[in-house]
């Protein structure tokens, strides 16, 4: 599905042809369902942008379509315009009650309903952002820790389904402790956004760069087996250990270490947080064998 989606639940087909003539160059598609039980399997499938609903509708009404609509995590964020013949104060005070974002009366103004529509659109657009936002970590720019551990699951899922080549690598700042309380947290700060910088240089378009929390950070590197993830690993790591920052009168250095782990040396079905646990394990060995340089997991069956 691309471009802007809206659905109908209606179980009116005159209804649907009205909104999908009216709407013409206002949304790219109009997707409509006669049910009450074909528009939930349409809104969790195609997850669109609006969606208008039909209050009354025979076995289930729009009331209870839209608790399910908003109970249901996939469209909990989907505004839903009710169409209601009924314009009684109390229905309307109903409908807002089961989490509609607005309504239109029937028959509808073919101006009002444009107008409303819009206005849902403007409401969907502000909310993605915001879910966007809420994944990004607002230092660096990278993806935070809660869009890492989704991307993980996904990669690990594609890994098993396709076979192709799948690595994860962590990367922990060397002594960055020391940098906060010598320097203050502003300069500190400054170290994080420099290092987020160079993860981003270091990847490729592909890849999956997050912070994962404090001087920490993971980048997933899909279609890469064990030899490849190690070269872009040390291009990385390499990228930070370039960094300088002047405090004053004095001019810092950056080191970090790196543990690696590729998904085709583990355990066969394993699962994202075992390929977390390897890659932590190996950068605590990198940090054990003297800082400053990459491990890579050995693990067995």
């Amino acid at each position: 599905m691309s471009g802007i989606t809206i659905l109908v639940i209606d179980d009116d087909a005159s209804i649907h042809t009205a909104v999908e003539r009216r709407l013409r160059g206002v949304v790219d598609e109009v997707l409509k369902a006669d049910s009450p039980t074909k528009g939930l399997q349409f809104a969790i499938r195609e997850r669109p942008d609006v969606i208008l609903l039909d209050v009354n509708m025979p076995q289930i009404d729009g009331f209870k379509v839209c608790r399910h609509l908003q109970e249901n995590p996939t469209t909990h964020d989907i505004p839903i315009l009710f169409l209601t013949a009924d314009d009684k104060p109390e229905n309307l005070a109903k409908a807002l009650d089961a989490g509609a974002s607005d309504y239109i009366s029937k028959p509808f103004n073919a101006v009002e309903l444009e107008a409303r529509v819009r206005v849902a659109l403007r409401t969907k657009h502000m909310i993605d952002l915001l879910r966007e936002r809420a994944r990004i970590d607002a230092l660096t720019g990278l993806n935070n820790r809660a869009a890492m551990d989704d991307a993980l699951i996904a990669a690990t899922a594609a890994f098993h389904r396709t076979e192709q080549p799948l690595a994860l690598l962590m990367i922990d700042l060397d002594h960055f402790k020391t940098i906060n309380d010598t320097y203050g947290h502003g300069v500190g700060d400054d170290v994080i956004r420099k290092v987020g910088m160079s993860i981003r240089a270091g990847c490729r378009p592909y890849d999956i760069a997050c912070r994962f929390g404090g001087d920490e950070f993971g980048v997933i590197l899909a279609q890469t087996d064990t030899a490849c993830a190690e070269q872009i690993a040390e291009r990385i790591l390499d990228e930070i250990n370039k960094i300088k920052i002047r405090a004053g009168s004095d001019e810092i250095d950056v080191a970090c270490s790196g543990g690696l782990a590729s998904a085709t040396d583990m355990p066969l079905r394993f699962e994202p947080a075992e390929l977390l646990k390897a890659a932590d394990e190996a950068l605590y060995t990198a940090k054990s064998e003297g800082r400053n340089r990459l491990a890579v997991a050995e693990v067995s069956d």
